[in-house]
């Protein structure tokens, strides 16, 4: 069994059981026990497992959807916030858009504007607006094992480093009631923090679904946030304890 395979075979067997000891996988897997242990950090990284002691859990938030299909997931709220989002942008604005569907979707509203400057790590965006009027840089890097949309490594982060923007607009997997934003995959959330350091204004997209979730890996807080761009009301607690707060 190769190992992405075997990897795929412990998420499954997860999946049915929720936790389970290096042990019953080495069993059931044929495997030894070193080599569960190597899969199981691999996993960890991507924030899909936590490890303890003996054995493994699945966190059951944090499983990544691939790109095609959340792109074609609650399309009507992306629609929606990507609208709203636009209305931010100006004429002259360097943006910075995310890895993520969100993005994709604002990318088709800024589409049409014009003297605007788009720099992403996004595959799809880049493609989106190959046609467009649109000054638009690719961060370069190499294409992740997980997202074949996002561009990773050190030449993304570097474009990133050596650009200013004035806004970023970025989603992630989830915020909790705490106004803590997570997401499921470490090296996208370090590229993602190179972003929201190199940028003026920091826009996080965000729909519903996500509110009062959490997942593996802390992206930050909304006290490091400017606006929140959703297609519904977001709870009121987050406007009281995050006074700096803009609600879109």
């Amino acid at each position: 069994m190769l190992r992405y395979e075997r990897s795929e075979e412990i998420l499954n067997l997860l999946r049915e059981k929720q936790q389970m000891t290096v042990s019953e996988l080495c069993k059931i897997l044929f495997t030894s026990e070193s080599s569960i242990r190597r899969d199981l950090a691999r996993l960890e990284e991507k924030g899909l497992v936590k490890r303890h002691y003996g054995g493994v859990e699945l966190l059951r938030t944090t499983s990544i959807i691939p790109f095609s299909a959340r792109s074609h997931h609650n399309i009507e709220a992306k629609q929606k916030i990507a609208a709203k989002a636009a209305e931010l942008v100006n004429t002259g604005d360097i943006v910075f858009l995310d890895q993520s569907s969100s993005a994709l979707f604002l990318a088709a509203e800024l589409e049409q504007k014009s003297g605007i400057t788009i720099v992403t790590n996004n595959t799809e965006i880049l493609s989106l607006l190959s046609a467009s009027r649109l000054d638009v840089f690719s961060s370069g890097g190499i294409l992740s094992t997980d997202n074949r949309n996002c561009l990773m490594g050190e030449d993304a982060h570097a474009i990133f480093n050596k650009m200013r923007a004035d806004l970023v607009f970025f989603s992630a997997k989830a915020l909790s009631q705490e106004g803590k934003i997570y997401d499921c995959n470490r090296s996208e959330v370090c590229i993602r923090q190179t972003m929201l350091d190199n940028a003026e204004k920091k826009v996080f997209l965000c729909d519903s679904e996500k509110i009062g979730n959490s997942a593996g890996f802390l992206q930050c807080d909304l006290t490091d946030v400017d606006f929140i761009v959703s297609e519904k009301s977001v709870p009121g607690r987050y406007t009281t304890d995050f006074k700096n707060l803009k609600v879109i």
